[in-house]
């Protein structure tokens, strides 16, 4: 029985307190302790009492004295006391020990309460020959204490790795790198996790707290600017590149295998049409090096013939082969503003199947007959060779379609294939796009991208046409295709033609446009007014686009189908996972480039026209940027959609991914 006056022990902090009872009230004792603080603690924390009391009737400040000093005693005494020699001494004699009894074997003075709690201090602070419990202390067999003093050795390595680590890490945000650890492998590929995978990193917590020990708290942050400040990351890191396992170099027996085509020349046989006579020309985006389109335009009594010639990939690459294999895992080319990732190897991609300028180059080539309206007469797809005479951008297509000779008729009759695409019913939105680059000198620029410009326009309609041509072909074969598909707008609140002048309806059109997906079934793509449609045109890029023309070739080679309907369902599952993971990491990088640029102008106003107003936001239209965004509906706010605003930027951070507007 516990009583006023007792003074007891208890652990507190991972450390043995002296105390002395003041008050008992059931299962709680209210003591003064060691330290001069008032404590209520449960009485079944008490580990060591002793019938020798101080008495409650003396000066607070006497009370701390005398309990200091019967701490100091029995801290001196579990100091002299040997617990290897009192663990072998009891070698076979028991499991458990009381305290007073290993008090009598190791000490030969009289035992006292200050020998017993010695003991039990000693217990505690060891842990390895002795484990604590209440009543009596259990002996480990010798084997126990091996694995103990084993794991303590472990820890006690992993402790001084921990601290070199922490210690070098501490230098390295000084930029100083000197003094690497010797486990430095180990600690990068910490906070590379870190970096990559938050709290779902392997070791985060050991990390966490090897950050916090180089006294860098805890910013979730911190890793990543540690390995920048070591060069083991750059300040622009793209980390979508590893959380989405994007394949980037290609694997060494891959390269090989494209170098062998290379040299082999695997495209020439004698089945191909000459076609190098003809005016070849190809029009991208300047800086374009994987050229896999390009047309031909020539006149004849009854209309035109054009020309659509596509890389002939299907000649080159063979299914199965490695690089075939690359390719289905890659899917499609991944353009960002820094950089790019092909789908092939860039000897065959810019070079050995890329129509160049001046070169011959093996095609894919569809001749269409077509009537001075645009109507379709006949066509046919052939392989073939070409020469493309001019590589011209975009820019210089616009700026030639008013007097040469060649451009001029091409636009015209792109315009006409529009106008009856227009007809059948096709929505087209010409809302620019912006364009985020990065300059030779590192620079970010912006830019847009006006779809109705000539250039983009004229290529883009012959494009259109070669795509549903090679449907329609697949069709009336009654071969399995993969088709773009879009169902019909549920709205129409701008003309189909429309020219975006009135861009909050061209905006709000966007809401009531059909969904577009792919599938085996040949359905209609209403937002191209056509009534099936796939791709072909970008074999260089587009994985689908090299299935779509081995299909078409197999057909005229007098063959079956290459693909069964199965093989090309088990391929989509793929290439869709593949497609959706490269639009993720092509708009997260733009973005990120977007908000670099914000964070580097002085820009701090945009002009945005209010869309419609949602559950406690506003979505806006952020005009300079061609971009949706959110704005925090705030009492007193009289917004109307339609209504142009005037947004001031709040916080934007690149590598957090925030983007926040108010109202100027």
């Amino acid at each position: 029985m516990i009583e006023p006056g007792r003074v007891v022990e208890f652990i507190e902090e991972n450390r043995f307190l002296t105390a002395l009872v003041t008050r008992v009230k059931g299962n709680k004792l209210l003591v003064l302790s060691e330290n001069d603080r008032e404590m209520n603690i449960s009485l079944s924390r008490v580990l060591v009492t002793d019938h020798k009391g101080l008495g409650t009737g003396q000066a607070r400040n006497d009370l701390i004295r005398g309990l200091k000093e019967i701490g100091r005693r029995r801290a001196d005494l579990c100091q002299r006391l040997d617990l290897v020699e009192l663990w072998q001494l009891l070698e076979g004699e028991g499991e458990e020990f009381a305290y007073p009894y290993l008090a009598e074997l190791a000490f030969s003075a009289p035992i006292t309460g200050d020998q017993v709690a010695a003991v039990i201090r000693a217990v505690f602070a060891d842990g390895v020959y002795f484990k604590l419990r209440p009543e009596k202390a259990l002996r480990h067999e010798a084997a126990k204490v091996q694995e103990i003093v084993e794991a303590r050795a472990r820890d006690e390595e992993r402790e001084n790795r921990m601290a070199d680590a922490a210690a070098w890490l501490a230098r390295v945000w000084r930029h100083d790198l000197a003094g690497e650890p010797d486990d430095r492998g180990h600690v990068v590929q910490v906070l590379r996790d870190m970096v990559y995978w938050g709290s779902e990193a392997p070791e985060y917590k050991w990390g966490q707290k090897l950050v916090e020990r180089a006294g860098l708290g805890a910013d979730p942050n911190r890793p990543f600017q540690l390995l920048v400040r070591m060069g083991e990351m750059t300040r622009h890191e793209n980390l979508d590149l590893v959380r989405f396992d994007v394949p980037m170099a290609f694997p060494g027996d891959v390269v090989k295998e494209a170098e062998a085509l290379i040299r082999r020349r695997a495209w020439e046989d004698s089945s191909r049409r000459d076609l190098t006579q003809l005016e070849v020309i190809t029009a991208d985006s300047s800086g374009a090096r994987d050229f896999d389109d390009a047309v031909s335009l020539e006149p004849r009594d009854d209309g035109w013939v054009l020309g659509v010639h596509i890389a002939d990939v299907s000649s080159v690459i063979q299914p199965g082969t490695l690089l075939d294999q690359e390719a289905l895992l890659r899917a499609t080319s991944v353009y960002m503003p820094d950089s790019r990732i092909p789908m092939l190897p860039e000897i065959l991609s810019e070079e050995g199947l890329s129509l160049r300028q001046d070169e011959i180059r093996p095609a894919f080539s569809l001749l269409v007959h077509l009537t001075p309206d645009a109507q379709v007469l006949d066509f046919e797809f052939l392989p073939s060779l070409v020469r493309v005479r001019r590589q011209m951008s975009y820019q210089e297509v616009d700026a030639g379609v008013a007097t040469d000779r060649l451009l001029s008729p091409m636009y015209s009759l792109s315009q006409t294939l529009q106008a009856r695409r227009v007809a059948a019913g096709a929505m087209i939105l010409p809302l620019p796009k912006l364009n985020v680059y990065l300059t030779p000198e590192g620079e970010i620029g912006l830019g847009q991208t006006h779809w109705e410009n000539p250039g983009r326009s004229m290529i883009g309609e012959f494009m259109i046409l070669a795509n549903h041509l090679a449907a329609r072909f697949l069709v009336e074969r009654n071969a399995a295709c993969l088709y773009r598909r879009q169902d019909e707008p549920s709205q129409r609140i701008v003309p189909g033609d429309s020219d975006c002048q009135n861009l909050f309806l061209c905006l709000q059109q966007r809401k009531f446009l059909g969904r577009v997906a792919w599938g085996l079934e040949a359905l209609p793509h209403h937002g191209m007014g056509l009534s099936f449609y796939t791709n072909l045109t970008s074999p260089l890029r587009r994985y689908i686009d090299l299935m779509i023309q081995r299909q078409v070739r197999a057909l005229l080679n007098g063959g079956p189908p290459l693909y069964s309907p199965e093989k090309i369902g088990e391929h989509l599952i793929l290439l869709e996972t593949a497609l959706r993971r490269a639009n993720r990491i092509q708009n997260n990088r733009r973005r990120y480039w977007l908000y670099q640029y914000l964070e580097n102008t002085g820009q701090r106003e945009f002009e945005a026209m209010v869309l419609e107003k949602l559950p406690h936001r506003w979505r806006v239209f952020i005009l300079d940027l061609m971009m949706d965004a959110d704005l925090a509906v705030r009492s007193g706010q009289d917004l109307s959609p339609g209504q142009t605003i005037t947004l001031r930027l709040k916080k934007v951070d690149a590598r957090e991914d925030i983007l926040k507007f108010e109202l100027a």
